[in-house]
């Protein structure tokens, strides 16, 4: 499965080039930047609507377009689970195909998030096949082990890495790099927008994917943001300690080697207390 999703891609990509400039060469190296946002919850799941949602998305999958990554969009009522989980676990996941998320390199979703069941829920937009209105780490398997690209998956989402909940990542870990999130609430509205522009500019060559994010998403006592406290968290998979605490300073344009996730190695902003959430440790 893993050999058929790779070259339809490279198909695609080889396809796009010839209609652009038939004297360039199909680049089968071409790197995808998804991102999936909801607004306003229409469907059979429901949501607090939240204008500026889809446009911090947004900032940060055009920027990656403008450093040549091939951009995927789904949105709105295109945010159904089956895109957002694997096969297995979910017979009816498809996030290996060309409609899911872990077709990307490097993935964005932006969803109201939860904790209380154990680990953490993102609100899609109608029931997936089990019922369920939330995807999970649990339905997920990101990266080359599990037949999909996936080498870092950002979550613009409430709680989606609580700091008592981490290790619910390792169950998604299936050769992903770096998974971002936050501990506590995070907050959505114009004055961020510009925030995951940076983040896209600063972790392409100059600063790991994983301190961007850190630095990006970090607030506290800003004006603008009504004097919240912000508290962005991340996590890095490697063979050893050494090689999940290193990964951190991989670019969106590294192409490290796929991590086998034997541990996970957390960074956080020392102390961090956001609403929602404990004080993080020292």
């Amino acid at each position: 499965m893993r050999t058929t999703a790779k070259s339809t891609r490279w198909r695609v990509t080889a396809w796009a080039a010839c209609l652009l400039a038939a004297s360039l060469a199909p680049d089968a190296g071409a790197q995808y930047a998804g991102s999936s946002a909801i607004t306003t919850w229409g469907g059979q799941c429901g949501g607090s609507q939240r204008n500026w949602w889809d446009d911090m998305c947004m900032a940060w999958r055009h920027k990656m377009g403008d450093k040549g990554w091939v951009q995927w969009w789904r949105n709105f009522h295109l945010v159904q689970g089956n895109r957002y989980a694997d096969n297995p676990p979910k017979s009816w996941g498809i996030d290996d195909t060309g409609s899911g998320i872990d077709w990307n390199d490097a993935g964005l979703m932006c969803l109201h998030g939860g904790w209380g069941s154990g680990r953490w829920t993102g609100t899609i937009y109608d029931k997936d096949p089990d019922g369920s209105c939330s995807a999970s780490s649990s339905k997920m398997r990101l990266g080359w082990n599990s037949g999909g690209w996936m080498r870092f998956m950002h979550l613009s989402s409430c709680n989606s890495i609580r700091y008592s909940q981490r290790t619910q990542w390792f169950d998604a870990a299936q050769g992903v790099h770096v998974i971002t999130g936050f501990h506590g609430l995070m907050y959505i509205g114009s004055s961020y927008v510009d925030e995951y522009r940076d983040l896209a500019s600063e972790a392409m060559n100059s600063r790991g994917v994983a301190r961007a994010w850190i630095d990006n998403m970090h607030h506290v006592d800003h004006w603008y943001n009504s004097y919240k406290t912000i508290c962005p968290v991340a996590v890095g998979f490697g063979a050893t300690a050494a090689a999940a605490q290193a990964i951190h300073d991989e670019t969106y344009n590294g192409h490290w080697a796929h991590p086998t996730p034997n541990w996970m190695h957390t960074r956080w902003n020392s102390g961090c207390n956001p609403d929602d959430g404990p004080a993080l440790p020292n």
